[in-house]
């Protein structure tokens, strides 16, 4: 009589937890161990026998990994021992249930993962259960008078411990190949990302590479054109300075322009003052040839009267009175020059003011414009300075430029190196 595995859910396991069960394999796997309905059945018939003496076969089972430290080391990493004491009760009380369903193998199928994602080795699981086999087979010893009924409850036990052994370590191997798989495509996708990123890195480090060449190339054109700003700012500082020599000797010229203005203003005035008394003088003398006029108009007529005796004053009356007629006259030309020179004077006075004005308006243009230049010479010097600071700045940079550049060949060198590391990952 063959053993089907029975089909269906059962509590503790929903559809998304349960596993792919192949139940042509598991039925091929009960009948090549002759794993019988009548084998379940006394195995069923056991199960006071062990519920009676589980707890001893747990403390057993658990006394016995105490050989292999690591074991207990995994156990208290991941759990604990009375934890765990538990879970083996229950198990052996239902692996005496006498029923082989989709639950059955569920939870080997899970005690195999649950072993290989803790790292416990099979050897070690092995090892478990056939000490697990020995306390069972002393609980059945007991239970049994004739040896023949003892055979085969240990054969059926037997028949149990293998079936179970199967499905855990097919689980086993099925887990550590899908591992294997999971871990192969994980390294095929690092291959992969680090291939890329290699590549991308590479391919970057070569384009940063040629942009940093051009760097440097626009630094030294940088540093050619700060050093002609600098040539031109010492150009035209000398020039400045030479213009500001030139203003300064244009305004000392201004200054004396100004100092003779002044100078012929005071002579003008001096000129007035001489003017005035010439006329006073001509004044006077004018006073006097009216006055000897009219002296020698009286003198004729006194002379008249004289009759023969007067004929002579009379002569030397009339010749005074031409000479006063002529003084007169000469006065009276000297009073018209001394007037037009005075309006000359005078127009000469106003032209002086106007000079003045014109120099004072021109040295004060001077001055700012002196100013000007002390600003542009500042201005220029500055200019020198920045350019100088610029041209360090640049070579300071030239430099770091040429240190990452080489960083960047290094980098280039490295994701090279990387790609060929990950070939050899295959």
């Amino acid at each position: 009589m063959n053993l089907h595995v029975k089909q269906g859910f059962s509590r503790g396991f929903n559809h998304e937890e349960m596993p792919l069960i192949n139940r042509v394999e598991i039925d091929k796997q009960i009948k090549m161990i002759d794993l019988t309905p009548q084998d379940l059945q006394l195995i069923h018939r056991l199960q006071p026998f062990v519920l009676e003496m589980v707890d001893n076969i747990v403390d057993d089972f658990y006394k016995n990994l105490e050989i292999e430290p690591s074991l207990l080391e995994i156990i208290n990493l991941h759990s604990s021992i009375m934890r765990l004491k538990k879970t083996l009760k229950q198990h052996l009380i239902e692996m005496f249930n006498g029923e082989i369903d989709d639950l059955f193998i569920a939870k080997r199928v899970k005690i195999a993962k649950m072993h290989v994602m803790i790292g416990l080795s099979t050897k070690w699981y092995v090892c478990s259960f056939q000490n697990l086999l020995a306390s069972l087979s002393k609980v059945i010893d007991n239970q049994f008078q004739h040896k023949q009924d003892l055979m085969i409850a240990v054969r059926a036990l037997s028949k149990l411990i293998n079936f179970e052994q199967q499905l855990v370590l097919e689980a086993y191997d099925a887990e550590t190949d899908r591992i294997r798989l999971e871990i192969e495509k994980q390294k095929l996708s690092v291959q992969d990302q680090v291939a890329n990123a290699s590549q991308n890195l590479a391919s970057i480090s070569e384009q940063t590479n040629i942009n940093f060449h051009q760097l440097i190339m626009q630094s030294n054109e940088i540093i050619d054109l700060a050093n002609t700003g600098t040539d031109l700012a010492l150009l035209a500082q000398k020039r400045a300075e030479k213009g500001k020599e030139q203003l300064i000797n244009q305004t000392n010229n201004m200054t004396n322009i100004h100092q003779s203005v002044d100078d012929i203003s005071r002579d003008v005035d001096v000129l007035l003052d001489i003017s005035k008394q010439m006329e006073e003088i001509v004044s006077i003398v004018k006073g006097i040839a009216d006055q000897t006029n009219l002296l020698s108009l009286n003198a004729a007529i006194e002379a008249a009267r004289a009759g023969d005796a007067g004929l002579g004053f009379a002569v030397v009356a009339s010749e005074v009175r031409k000479l006063s007629e002529k003084t007169k006259n000469s006065v009276k030309d000297v009073s018209n020059l001394i007037k037009n020179t005075n309006m000359q004077v005078q127009d000469l006075t106003s032209s002086l003011e106007q000079i003045r004005g014109e120099v004072q308006r021109g040295t004060d243009n001077m001055h700012e414009t002196e100013q000007h230049f002390e600003q542009i010479l500042e201005t220029m010097t500055e200019t020198m300075t920045q350019h100088k600071n610029i041209k360090g700045e640049l070579g300071s940079l030239g430099d770091v430029v040429k240190e990452i550049g080489e960083a960047f060949d290094q980098v280039a060198k490295s994701a090279e190196q990387l790609t060929e590391i990950t070939k050899e990952l295959v």
